[in-house]
C-alpha cells in the first residue's frame, strides 16, 4: 500500500465538492463505499496479513481494521472520497482498498493510497485501481495536483508510482517515517 500524498495540492476539500460517483468499474475490479460488514473480510484479506502488512506499519488487530472502515465511511460522507473497498469483478472477493485521503490535517494535499492482499499482488490490481481513482481526482473532483507517499524499500508500490506517471520528491516524514514523496499534476494542466 501507498499513502499517496502529492506535493501541495491548495484545494482544500469541502463540502460543496460533489462526491465521486460510485461504484467505479473497471475492466477487472470495483471500488466502492466500504460498509461495516467489510472490516472482517478487509482485515482477513490485508490489515490482519503479515505479508501485506509488512511495509505499512505490521498488521492490525480486528478493532484497528473496524476503525480504519469507520474512518473511510466518515470521510466519504464529510468530503465526498476516501478509501474504497476494491472488489475483484471475478470473484466477488475483496481484495484491498484504493481512494483519496487528506495527508495531513491541514488538508492541503490530497494523496492516493492504496494497499492489496498478499494472494492479489502481481496481477495489475494496484495500477488499475489507482488509474480509476485519479481519473475521479482530476474529473469530478478537479484536483489540480495528487500526492502519494511509500516507503523506500516498497519496490511494488514505487513501480505502480512510476506506471501512472508520478513523480519523486524527495523524503518526508509521515506518520512516524521517512517517506518517499511524489506528485502527480493534471494531465491537461
Amino acid at each position: 500500500m501507498t499513502g499517496a500524498g502529492r506535493g501541495i495540492n491548495h484545494l482544500v476539500v469541502t463540502r460543496h465538492h460533489l462526491p465521486v460517483p460510485l461504484p467505479i468499474l473497471t475492466e477487472r475490479l470495483v471500488l466502492r463505499p466500504y460498509v461495516p460488514e467489510d472490516a472482517a473480510e478487509l482485515h482477513a484479506a490485508v490489515y490482519g496479513d503479515h505479508e501485506a502488512m509488512r511495509l505499512l506499519g505490521g498488521p492490525r488487530d480486528l478493532a484497528g481494521t473496524r476503525a480504519a472502515v469507520e474512518r473511510s465511511i466518515h470521510q466519504q460522507a464529510l468530503d465526498g472520497f476516501s478509501f474504497w473497498a476494491v472488489v475483484e469483478r471475478e470473484s466477488g472477493r475483496l481484495a484491498g482498498e484504493a481512494g483519496l485521503f487528506p495527508l495531513a490535517e491541514d488538508r492541503k494535499e490530497i494523496a492516493l493510497g492504496y494497499a492489496l492482499g498478499a494472494d492479489f499482488w502481481g496481477r495489475g490490481y494496484a495500477t488499475e485501481a489507482s488509474q480509476a481513482v485519479l481519473g475521479e481526482a482530476f474529473g469530478s473532483l478537479a484536483m489540480q495536483r495528487v500526492v502519494a507517499i511509500t516507503r523506500a524499500t516498497n519496490f511494488r508500490s514505487r513501480r505502480v508510482l512510476e506506471k501512472l506517471g508520478f513523480t519523486l520528491h524527495g523524503l518526508r516524514h509521515v506518520w512516524g517515517a521517512e517517506q518517499l514523496y511524489f506528485d502527480l499534476g493534471r494531465p491537461d494542466g
